[in-house]
């Protein structure tokens, strides 16, 4: 999938950025992160983690035995353990624009540009760059 990569180095730039293309109507965007923030969270749109779902699955199961406590238990964790790699798209390849410093000191966000007109991919390049990235990419 094609688009732009932008590089941001600080937290309240990205959040900013993440903003700014959210509502120019770019839902589709990856962030990467060196830390876990609420505030990227907030700014996807991200309220609550879908894994605990998986686990509610795995724990609806009547606990009147032993056995089935401990079943309980057991698919509780398995679920959990399903749910976050399912959600993580693991086990699987690392992203193609995935960088090195984004485990550092950057924050990264690729907006996918696919099947837009070059005037449109100019106008997503310059609001990267008006955003405050430090660095913007193609990435194919």
């Amino acid at each position: 999938m094609s688009g732009f990569l932008a590089q941001y180095d600080s937290l309240g730039t990205a959040r900013k950025a993440i903003e700014t293309l959210r509502e120019a109507g770019h839902e589709d965007l990856e962030v990467f992160s060196p830390v876990m923030s609420a505030e990227l969270e907030e700014a996807l749109g991200i309220h609550s983690s879908p894994v605990r779902r998986w686990a509610l699955i795995g724990a609806i199961w009547p606990a009147y035995f032993i056995i089935i406590f401990e079943m309980t238990i057991l698919f509780t964790g398995l679920f959990g353990f399903a749910g976050v790699l399912h959600h993580t798209r693991r086990p699987g390849r690392i992203s193609p624009q995935y960088r090195e410093s984004f485990s550092v000191d950057r924050y990264g966000v690729f907006v996918p540009s696919g099947a837009a007109t070059e005037s449109d991919r100019q106008a997503l390049e310059s609001m990267l760059r008006e955003s405050g990235a430090v660095a913007v990419e193609v990435a194919e």
